[in-house]
């Protein structure tokens, strides 16, 4: 009874002594997961304490071999001091402890801006890239968001991991499942991914596709895990796992999320995931355009407009958006708002004023109506009023009443017009002598 006494004691004492254990991740800090620790000491104070500075110790290779993709060996050798001052925090998956001992599986949380400078900059100039986890249950059908998979469940554990990927993964909202479909991951319509992109403030898209194969009800599960990037699905490279019953599913798909991330970690470094200029949309330079004071009126104006336009689906929404690029003088085209099967929200920039805009859109079968909203982008129909196109400098000149342009150069003085006599069968009056008396 006294020694049980005095080990709960000591498991007491321990456990008030412990530092913070849970430290949150996030897109500020790197998490090292499954290091696992045997510690013995003289008191389990001393214990825990030795079992976290060895923790650190062998996560630190870790982190540099998955964000520099080196190997662990290649990392630089640290003292204890400058690797603790990187840890932001200790999370605890599992541990025993004693009188004298300490068994341990922690996960050290690296913060992202310390580690910066010892990783050599290494995963601080990464792109957002969207990622798109497509789950596919034997001959089941694609999932992306519309449901909660293991696959996507797999992501979320992994997200805040060490990985020089940056990984935008969506709250899978009802907007997102709208967009964030099975089939839109096969789809190479730059317009449509474009909008996507902006939404998320990503600037490429991964798609993360892995397939389960069941080899009966409860018996063994293989999953081949592919990794495509990019609006055209490129293979990056694939794996193949097996769990041997259902209840190591889980595992195995954590495994294989490990696996993708390296082959994303690999492309990026030998540079085999290029991020396509093409699909981001940079409105700043395009509202910051406009005439230079001072260069003579040379510079040429850029003009946005807003209009409201009902987007059915997503097919629809890339015939409005060629439309409008194919349009003269529109120079591009931004959805602020984008709702498929509502009405969405565009900026039309275009170089000349409103009225070339709405004449060479009615050319094109489009009219800009006004709307209880705004303005409203629609097809135009039988009853529409003709568009006039709008005046040039030849009609400001002809109204005028200038005949050419060499007449408007050096116009022609008129001669002199002569003084006008009375009038016919006017009496002539007499003038009055201002010194006669009235």
């Amino acid at each position: 009874m006294a020694r049980f006494t005095l080990w709960l004691c000591a498991a007491l004492i321990a456990a008030l002594a412990a530092p913070t254990a849970a430290a949150p991740g996030g897109p500020g800090a790197y998490k090292i997961t499954g290091v696992a620790v045997d510690v013995v000491a003289a008191n389990p104070t001393a214990a825990r304490a030795a079992a976290y500075a060895i923790a650190e110790r062998r996560a630190w290779p870790q982190l540099w071999a998955r964000i520099t993709g080196g190997t662990a060996a290649g990392a630089p050798g640290l003292g204890d001091g400058a690797i603790e001052a990187m840890v932001a925090g200790v999370e605890i998956e599992t541990e025993q402890f004693s009188l004298t001992r300490y068994i341990g599986r922690l996960s050290i949380v690296f913060d992202r801006n310390r580690t910066s400078g010892m990783l050599g900059g290494e995963g601080g100039d990464a792109p957002p890239l969207l990622l798109l986890p497509v789950f596919i249950d034997g001959a089941g059908v694609r999932t992306v968001y519309q449901a909660k998979t293991p696959w996507s469940a797999a992501w979320l554990r992994f997200r805040d991991a060490a990985s020089a990927v940056d990984y935008v993964i969506p709250a899978a909202n009802a907007g997102d499942n709208v967009v964030l479909t099975a089939f839109q991951a096969r789809r190479s319509d730059r317009g449509l991914w474009r909008t996507i992109l902006a939404r998320f403030n990503a600037a490429d898209v991964l798609t993360a596709e892995i397939r389960l194969v069941r080899a009966w009800p409860g018996g063994p599960v293989s999953a081949t895990a592919t990794a495509r990037h990019g609006p055209d699905a490129v293979e990056l490279g694939r794996v193949t796992l097996r769990a041997t019953t259902p209840a190591g599913v889980d595992a195995m798909l954590d495994e294989a999320v490990r696996a993708v991330d390296a082959i994303y970690v690999r492309s990026l470094a030998n540079g085999a995931l290029k991020i396509e200029k093409g699909l981001t949309i940079e409105l700043a330079p395009a509202l910051a355009d406009g005439p230079e004071i001072g260069n003579g009126g040379l510079g040429t104006a850029m003009s946005l407009t807003d209009a409201n336009v009902v987007t059915p689906d997503a097919k629809s929404w890339a015939t409005i958006e060629a439309d409008l690029l194919a349009t003269p003088g529109v120079v591009g085209v931004t959805i602020s708002r984008l709702a498929l099967g509502s009405v969405s929200h565009i900026v039309i920039r275009h170089s000349d004023g409103e009225a070339s805009l709405a004449y060479h859109l009615d050319r094109k079968g489009w009219r800009l109506a006004p709307d209880v909203a705004g303005v409203l982008l629609r097809r135009r129909i039988a009853g529409d009023p003709v568009v006039a196109p709008p005046p040039t400098a030849a009609d400001f000149a002809r109204a005028e009443g200038v005949g050419d342009a060499d007449a408007a150069v050096a116009p022609v003085k008129s001669a002199p017009r002569a003084p006008l006599g009375p009038k016919p069968g006017a009496v002539p009056v007499k003038p009055r002598d201002p010194l006669a008396p009235d």
